[in-house]
C-alpha cells in the first residue's frame, strides 16, 4: 500500500525514449531551439530527428566525420570531415549548400557564434547582403536532359546552394571557429568568408605571474569557443609547455605542471571591432 508522500513523490528524470538506432551513435547535437538532433553514426552517416524520435532524412558524406555543429539560428548544420573538409547542410532535406577545405588535418571541433549585441533601432545587428547586386552570378554548368549527377542528397543541380545559403538578406553576424587536429584554429564569417587562422604551436603564451613566455609542444585541441562578445577564445588542449627562453630549462619548471591539459585564453577582439 502506498502511503500519500510516495504517491506524491517527484521522479527528477524520467526516460522519454527508447528508440533503437541503425548504427552505434558517436556524436549529437541539439539544435538551438532543442527540438531537433542531429546524430553521427559510426558509420559515417547523419541523422536528423525530431523531439519525438520522427526522423527527417539521413545523408552520408562519404567521408569519415569527426565534427559537428548547429549554426546560431539552427537551419544549416556544419560537419567536420577527417579530410578537413567543412561541410553546411539543409535542416529541410539535408543538402550540401557549401563545402570549404579549410584545413589539412581532421576537423576535430566546431563552433558557431552569433553575435548578441543589440542595436538601438530594432534591437538586432543586422547584416544585409549586398554582393548580389555588384557581382554577377557564377556561371552554371550546362544541363544534359536525362542526365542526373551524383547523389540528390548532398548536391542540387537545379537550386543554386550558396544562395540558400544565404536566403535572408538581413541576419545576425556569425562566425564559424574550426579546430584541426594539427592545431590550426580557422575562422569564417557566416561560415563562408574565410577571415583568418592561426595555429597554436606558433603562439608565445605568458603564464600568469610569469614574465617568460611559452609554447606548446605537441599540441592536441579538444574544444574551442568563441565569447559572445566575439573578444575571447577559449582554447581546451593538451600538449607539453616549453619556455622559448634559454635561460629557463625544464628544471626551473619542476615546481609546475608543465604536461596535461591547458586552457588558453586568446583575445580577438579585432572581430568585435569589424
Amino acid at each position: 500500500m502506498e502511503t500519500d508522500d510516495e504517491s506524491q513523490r517527484v521522479i527528477p528524470f524520467q526516460l522519454q525514449f527508447d528508440k533503437p538506432a541503425p548504427s552505434q551513435i558517436k556524436m549529437a547535437e541539439w539544435n538551438p531551439e532543442k527540438d531537433l538532433l542531429a546524430m553521427v553514426t559510426d558509420d559515417s552517416k547523419i541523422i536528423l530527428h525530431r523531439f519525438n524520435w520522427q526522423r527527417l532524412w539521413t545523408i552520408s558524406p562519404g567521408k569519415c566525420i569527426t565534427s559537428l555543429c548547429w549554426r546560431p539560428d539552427g537551419k544549416a548544420v556544419a560537419v567536420g570531415l577527417e579530410d578537413g573538409t567543412i561541410s553546411l547542410h539543409d535542416v529541410e532535406n539535408g543538402k550540401l549548400l557549401r563545402s570549404m577545405k579549410s584545413h589539412n588535418a581532421p576537423v576535430v571541433c566546431l563552433n558557431w557564434e552569433e553575435d548578441d549585441r543589440h542595436g538601438k533601432d530594432n534591437g538586432i545587428v543586422s547584416y544585409e547582403d549586398r554582393s548580389l547586386r555588384f557581382f554577377p552570378p557564377a556561371p552554371r554548368v550546362p544541363r544534359i536532359p536525362g542526365v542526373v549527377s551524383g547523389d540528390s542528397t548532398l548536391l542540387d543541380s537545379t537550386e543554386d546552394s550558396f544562395q540558400d545559403l544565404l536566403n535572408t538578406s538581413h541576419q545576425r553576424f556569425n562566425i564559424l571557429c574550426s579546430a584541426d587536429k594539427d592545431g590550426g584554429i580557422c575562422f569564417s564569417i557566416f561560415g563562408i568568408f574565410p577571415i583568418g587562422k592561426i595555429n597554436i604551436h606558433s603562439l608565445s603564451l605568458p603564464l600568469i605571474g610569469n614574465q617568460v613566455a611559452y609554447t606548446i609542444l605537441n599540441a592536441s585541441i579538444y574544444k574551442v569557443a568563441l565569447s559572445k562578445d566575439f573578444c575571447r577564445l577559449i582554447i581546451i588542449c593538451s600538449g607539453e609547455l616549453l619556455s622559448r627562453s634559454s635561460e629557463v630549462n625544464r628544471k626551473q619548471l619542476s615546481g609546475q605542471i608543465t604536461e596535461g591539459m591547458h586552457c588558453l585564453v586568446l583575445d580577438t577582439s579585432i572581430f568585435w571591432r569589424r
